[in-house]
């Protein structure tokens, strides 16, 4: 779904998650995604993807915001320069809707690094 609008904010997308709540893209979060990462401009398709069909779903330890960041390896990024796995950083607000905060590539290293103390979800 495109185009949509709730209550003001324009909806670019809406994907299902792995638990099945509806995770929606505003225009100002893909506004805020592509101000901090240009790059990224053309890669809307590949942010939707990477929250409906993670390659894997990262859940933060007890302390930490509650949000859900999902990964995918894309070979596109590649293409562009960038480290080939993108994370997608989204929070569930109740069991059946929620929306995108941000994404960032991020290498295999770094990735490992960074998700070292997190909880994988199971599928």
């Amino acid at each position: 779904m495109r185009g949509l609008s709730l209550s003001g904010a324009k909806i670019l997308a809406v994907v299902k998650s792995k638990s099945g709540a509806l995770i929606r893209l505003t225009e100002k979060q893909w506004e805020h995604i592509v101000t901090a990462r240009p790059e990224l401009g053309d890669f809307v398709k590949e942010i939707s993807d990477a929250v409906e069909q993670p390659d894997e779903v990262l859940e933060p330890p007890q302390g930490v915001k509650p949000q859900l960041h999902a990964v995918k390896r894309f070979e596109r990024l590649s293409n562009v320069g960038l480290s080939q796995n993108l994370v997608v950083v989204y929070r569930e607000t109740t069991v059946r809707e929620g929306f995108i905060i941000t994404a960032f590539p991020i290498s295999d290293r770094r990735k490992e690094r960074m998700y070292r103390f997190w909880r994988r979800q199971l599928s």
